[in-house]
């Protein structure tokens, strides 16, 4: 039986660390170049100096503006991965209550398993029936909340792509 649950939490949440250590690679090449520029106005205060400065300026804003994105992707990815962990926990003890009681979950629906699965009794057979219908709602339940958490991400980083996007044209146009 395949997780109803899917996704690699494991590898989402090392992305997430990996995006927040690059922002504070990030944050940490900003200020020292923001340190420099302001040296350097010290040391060379001629107009041509002015607009280095401007431009160099422009530039470590918006190495700072994608480096607190960066982090704010990092930290998205890193809880969603959390959230990704504990619903797989929690779809596989529904997986295991399924085996226990001799069904099968195959695509995401509860059935029976192949074979006999115990004695011919009418009451089994109800509470089996009841037991097949209470784990397809929690799968079901799990189902929704895994696309609700995961669209709330992926709109997450298609605003922090428009984000990215607007630095770059801020960059461009100057």
């Amino acid at each position: 039986m395949r997780n109803p649950v899917p996704g690699d939490p494991g590898s989402i949440g090392a992305a997430g660390t990996a995006a927040r250590r690059a922002a504070r690679e990030v944050h940490a090449a900003s200020e020292t170049g923001t340190t420099a520029y302001r040296s350097l106005k010290e040391l060379w205060a001629t107009a041509t100096s002015v607009r280095t400065r401007k431009e160099g300026q422009l530039s470590l804003s918006a190495l700072a503006r994608g480096g607190r994105e960066a982090d704010a992707v990092g930290a998205a990815l890193q809880a969603y991965a959390a959230d990704l962990s504990e619903l797989q926990a929690r779809a596989r003890r529904v997986l295991d209550s399924a085996a226990t009681a001799g069904l099968s979950v195959d695509g995401g629906r509860v059935s029976l398993a192949w074979g006999v699965t115990g004695e011919a009794d009418v009451d089994a057979a109800r509470d089996r029936a009841a037991l097949m219908h209470t784990l397809q709602q929690e799968l079901d339940g799990l189902a929704a909340q895994h696309r609700v958490r995961r669209d709330r991400l992926v709109g997450e980083l298609e605003a922090s792509t428009r984000r990215l996007d607007a630095i770059a044209t801020d960059v461009r146009l100057g």
